[in-house]
């Protein structure tokens, strides 16, 4: 707690709730919190999942190069993504 207090404050070290999620019962995510891939796929096929198809441009956790699978990942592509649409208009 003492780490959430050092970032969010001293209200982080009293939380008031605790939420709780059954994600195998979740509709979208049944359970996995992200993509497993076996062995050599990203490295292989890694690059595929972040070039964009039109104007469409690719953004997960999956497609990060760094992290893959935190919430960190998610952030990087999202910013990634960013500049990618940015650069293309």
């Amino acid at each position: 707690m003492s780490a959430l207090a050092e970032r969010l404050g001293p209200q982080a070290l009293a939380p008031t709730a605790c939420l709780e999620t059954d994600w195998s019962a979740e509709p979208w995510s049944l359970g996995g919190m992200m993509a497993h891939f076996t062995p050599g796929v990203l490295t292989s096929y890694g690059s595929a999942l972040r070039r964009p198809v039109g104007r469409v441009h690719w953004t997960s956790t999956e497609s990060a190069t760094v992290m893959h699978g935190l919430m960190a990942a998610a952030v990087r592509s999202g910013e990634r993504a960013a500049r990618e649409v940015l650069g293309a208009t």
